[in-house]
Parts: structure tokens; sequence; C-alpha cells
């Protein structure tokens, strides 16, 4: 997982033009990775939870067996985001919590931080904008609503927050080993994408399994039901910051061993 690398700025004497230009271009290329993940993540709703006929039998016509589907789809376009050539440039984070750990790690820039999670939650809207100009009032069913996420019958604010930041962490967690090995670094956009698709599994029909919050951010707005909205926005982070403590100070006992 690669990131920009810039010089300080001085601070105190505004931000040279340069450099506003190097934080601009990354932010917008992570706005328009995010879109079009959003707009990936609607497509594949619209397709699989969109057709499913009631009146059918069998495992794959059930949300459960169309999850195995959306789980890979959703996983490996985070990490095809991450080996495209715009996702060289700013790492392919599209998930503000990567960014913010992205940064824990001294992978991004601190000035990078806010500009970045702007252009994902901005580019999370319009990539489903996107899909509803596209695909039409398909994306706007019960079925598919926006691609929104909800979590199981039952299922509490703080109960989606526990998962939503654990899953985080152990993503967050697995990112931090793998970018600070050179034998390993190429394999983490496979192991990300692999974990991303392992919790939509194992979480997709419980708490929802998102992970990210730019992922829920676009669609809970447009599909007008943002009364979870804050479990998956502050709880990702939450996880996120948790595991770049954890490995920070793993990293540190190991380098003073």
């Amino acid at each position: 997982m690669t990131t920009v690398t810039t010089k300080p700025v001085q601070v105190g004497s505004g931000v040279p033009r340069p450099a506003r230009r190097r934080t601009l271009q990354p932010a917008l290329l992570e706005l328009a990775l995010t879109a079009l993940m959003l707009f990936v993540v609607v497509t594949t709703v619209r397709w699989l939870m969109g057709t499913l006929d009631p009146g059918a039998d069998g495992w794959w016509n059930t949300p459960e067996g169309r999850l195995l589907a959306i789980a890979p789809l959703s996983g490996y376009t985070v990490t095809a985001v991450m080996f495209s050539p715009w996702g060289r440039v700013t790492g392919g984070h599209v998930n503000p919590a990567i960014t913010l750990a992205m940064w824990r790690y001294g992978r991004t820039p601190g000035r990078g931080v806010a500009p970045f999670i702007a252009g994902q939650l901005v580019g999370s809207i319009l990539g489903v904008a996107m899909g509803r100009l596209v695909w039409g009032p398909a994306i706007t069913t019960a079925a598919v609503d926006y691609a929104a996420i909800r979590p199981a019958p039952g299922w509490s604010w703080a109960a989606v927050a526990a998962i939503e930041a654990a899953t985080m962490f152990a993503i967050v967690a697995v990112a931090g080993i793998g970018i600070s090995s050179h034998r390993l670094a190429r394999f983490t956009p496979w192991a990300v994408g692999t974990m991303i698709a392992a919790q939509i599994i194992a979480f997709g029909t419980l708490s929802g399994g998102v992970a990210n919050p730019a992922r829920e951010f676009g669609p809970a707005l447009l599909a007008g039901t943002p009364s979870l909205l804050p479990a998956y926005l502050l709880a990702p982070p939450a996880g996120a910051w948790a595991a770049t403590v954890v490995i920070r100070r793993i990293s540190a006992r190991c380098r003073h061993s």
C-alpha cells in the first residue's frame, strides 16, 4: 500500500502553491476512486440483490447466497483500486479509516488527511448518484435501496459499532504488518481485499459488514436512512486508531529487543 510522499511544509507561512497541488491532486484522485468504487458497489447490489425472485427456490436466490458473490467483488474491487495507476499515487485508500491509519503509520502526510477524507465522502455521494443516473429507479427499490447497509433486526448501535471497530482493527493491523515488510508489502493489497471479503461474508447479514465510512455515507444519505450512520462513520476510525497504537508499540519493542 503506497502513499504520496511530500516534503514537510513550514508552519505559519501558509502552504506553498506546489505543496497545495501535491495535496489537492491526490485528494481529487481519492474522490474519483471512491466514486468508482461506490458505482461498482451499487451496480453489484442492483444486479444481485435487485434480481431476487421471491418465488424461486435455491440457496442462490437468497440474500445470504448472493452475499457470497458480493463479498469478493467488493473486496477485490478495493485491491484493484490499490493496484491501479491512480491508486499507486494516493495509496488507494478509498476509506477514511485507512487514511487515518496510514497517517499514523507515517505513510500519509498530516496535511493530506482532511482533504483525503473529504474527497472520499464526496466521492461516495457521487458514486451512488452515478449509479442512480445509470440504473434509474431500479436502485431505489426495497431490495437495493441505494446499496445502503441494514443490520439484522435487534442489532443495536453499540453492537454494530463494536463489530465495525473490531473488523477495521484487524484490517489495519494486517495492513500495518504488510507495509512494514519489504517481503510482504506486495501482498498487502490482496490481504486487505481478502479480509474485506471475509468480513462481508461473516457479518454482512448481521452488522452490515462495512468497515468503511465512505462505503455507507453516500448510500445512507441518498436512501434517507442515516439513523445508524454515526456507528458506521465513527467505529471504523476508532478501530483503525487502536490497531496503529498496538502495531507501533509492537514494532518499537521489536526494534529495542
